[in-house]
C-alpha cells in the first residue's frame, strides 16, 4: 500500500514507524525538525504544508490507498483531507480535536467525503464511560458480541490467591489473559492469580458482568471529573443521563456556568482540582472513581494522587504525552488514557485484514484480534496453528454462536477468530493468517 501521512507529530512519527517496513510511506511535515527525525525511517518525506495543493501533488497523494491527516492544527487536517480526495486518494482518515467539527466520537463516510473523521478527544470521553459503568474494569474493548474486559484483582478479592482451576468460572466465560507488570501471561489451570494481575476476561456482551461479581468488585456510585473541557464536558453529559452521584471541577468561572446550563444532574464545582481544601470540603475521597480529564498532564497526575491520598478507590487520568503513561501507571493512577492511540488504532485496523482493539495504550498491550478464517484454516484444529509465544485463540464466533475453543477445536471456513496477543506479535500474526 501506499500512505500519504500529514503530520510527523507523536502520532504521525509512530504510525510511520510501525508501518514503514511493510508499506510504501510519504510523510508531510512543516517543521525540518521533525523531518530530521524521519530520516532514521524507512520513509520518504515532502516538507511542507500539506493544505498545499501542490506539495499534495509532489506526495504524489493520488496514488495513495490512504491518506492520514494528523497534523496538530485541525483546519490544515480538514482542508488537507478534502484536496486529497479530489486528487484521487482512496480513503481519507482525518483527525479533529475541536468538537465544533464533529458532533460524535467518529464519523464514518462524512457527508464532505472523509472515509473516517474522529475526535480523540470524545473517543477518549466514550472509552472513561465505558470504565466508570464496568466496575472494577481497567480497560474494555468490545468487537460486535463480544467483550474483553481487563479487570484488576485487589489484595481482598475472593480469588487472591487462587488457581484459576479453583475458581468457579461458568460457561462461555474465559480468563483469556493475564496482565503482571510487563508480562502477557496466557493462563492455564494451574496458573495462580495475585493481587495486582490484571485478568483479560471474554464473554458475551453483558456475560463479563458475572466475572466482576466473582471477584467481588463493588458497585460504582460516586464520580468526580476534574476539568470541563472538551473531555470532561462530554463525559459528564453522557453519565448525566445514569443513575451516578457526579461531580465536576473546573477552575473557569465562565465554564461552569457553561456546564450548569448544560447538566441536570451533575453537581458542577467552581475550584482548583489541586487544592487539597476544596477536594476534602467535597469529599472526593469518597469517591469510587476520579477522573482527572484537564488539559494539563502535570495537573492531572497531581489531582489523581490527590485524590487517591485521600481515599478514592480509582484514578482514571487523561494524558496528552503517550510516554508519560507507564509513568501515570507506576506512580499510583489505575488507568491512563492517551487520546493519540485513538488514531494510531483506527489507521492500524484500516491497513489490516483482521480487526484490531487493545487492552491498554497499545506499545505494552494485550491486542483483540478479530480475523476471518480463510480456506487456509479451514479444517485445522487449535493446537496445529504455530501462533507466536503469548498468544491464544480466546474465542470463536460460528453461525451467531459463542464457542471457547480448546487445543483440538477444529476451524471452519468463515469461523471467526477472536485471537489475544502482545502488541508486538500483531504483524506476524497478520502476515500469518493473511
Amino acid at each position: 500500500m501506499r500512505i500519504v501521512i500529514a503530520g510527523a507529530g507523536e502520532v504521525g512519527y509512530n504510525i510511520a514507524k510501525d508501518i514503514s517496513d511493510a508499506h510504501e510511506v510519504v510523510v508531510i511535515e512543516s517543521d525540518e525538525e521533525k523531518i530530521v527525525d524521519l530520516e532514521r525511517l524507512n520513509v520518504e518525506t515532502i516538507i511542507g504544508n500539506a493544505a498545499n495543493v501542490e506539495i499534495l501533488k509532489k506526495a504524489e497523494v493520488k496514488k495513495a490507498d490512504i491518506f492520514v491527516a494528523v497534523t496538530g492544527n485541525d483546519e490544515v487536517n480538514l482542508l488537507s483531507g478534502l484536496a486529497a480526495k479530489k486528487l484521487g486518494a482512496e480513503k481519507v482518515i482525518v483527525r479533529v480535536g475541536n468538537p465544533e467539527y464533529v458532533d460524535r466520537p467518529v464519523i464514518k463516510n462524512h457527508p464532505l467525503g472523509y472515509d473516517i473523521l474522529l475526535c480523540p478527544q470524545l473517543v477518549l470521553s466514550t472509552e472513561i464511560a465505558k470504565l466508570i459503568t464496568i466496575p472494577g474494569a481497567v480497560y474494555f474493548a468490545s468487537i460486535e458480541d463480544l467483550e474483553v474486559v481487563e479487570l484488576q484483582v485487589s489484595e481482598n478479592s475472593p480469588i487472591a490467591g487462587k488457581r484459576i482451576a479453583e475458581i468457579n468460572i461458568p460457561e462461555g466465560i474465559i480468563i483469556g489473559a493475564i496482565h503482571r507488570g510487563n508480562e502477557i501471561i496466557v493462563p492455564k489451570g494451574e496458573e495462580r492469580i495475585f493481587p495486582g494481575d490484571r485478568l483479560a476476561v471474554i464473554g458475551w456482551s453483558g456475560q463479563t458482568g458475572i466475572a466482576r461479581r466473582i471477584m467481588g468488585i463493588p458497585v460504582v456510585k460516586n464520580v468526580v471529573i476534574f476539568g470541563g473541557g472538551t473531555v470532561g464536558s462530554y463525559l459528564a453529559r453522557m453519565l448525566d443521563r445514569s443513575s451516578l452521584n457526579i461531580k465536576l471541577i473546573d477552575s473557569n468561572e465562565r465554564r461552569c456556568e457553561e456546564l450548569c446550563s448544560m447538566l441536570r444532574r451533575t453537581k458542577v464545582i467552581y475550584g482548583d482540582a489541586t487544592d487539597i481544601d476544596l477536594l476534602i470540603e467535597e469529599e472526593v475521597g469518597k469517591s469510587d472513581v476520579v477522573v482527572a480529564a484537564t488539559d494539563s498532564d502535570e495537573k492531572n497526575l497531581l489531582s489523581s494522587l490527590l485524590a487517591k491520598n485521600l481515599g478514592a478507590k480509582k484514578a482514571i487520568a487523561r494524558v496528552e504525552k503517550g510516554k508519560y503513561v507507564e509513568l501515570f501507571e507506576k506512580v499510583g493512577v489505575d488507568v491512563a488514557l492517551s487520546p493519540r492511540k485513538v488514531t494510531y488504532l483506527e489507521v492500524m485496523r484500516q491497513l489490516r485484514l483482521m480487526r484490531v482493539e487493545t487492552l491498554g495504550d497499545y506499545e505494552a498491550s494485550i491486542a483483540v484480534l478479530e480475523y476471518v478464517a480463510s480456506k487456509k484454516l479451514d479444517g485445522k484444529r487449535i493446537r496445529e496453528i504455530k501462533f507466536p509465544e503469548n498468544t491464544i485463540v480466546g474465542a470463536i464466533k460460528r453461525d451467531g454462536k459463542i464457542i471457547i475453543p480448546k487445543g483440538d477445536t477444529e476451524i471452519k471456513l468463515g469461523d471467526r477468530l477472536y485471537i489475544l496477543t502482545s502488541w508486538k506479535n500483531v504483524e506476524k500474526i497478520d502476515k500469518m493468517l493473511s
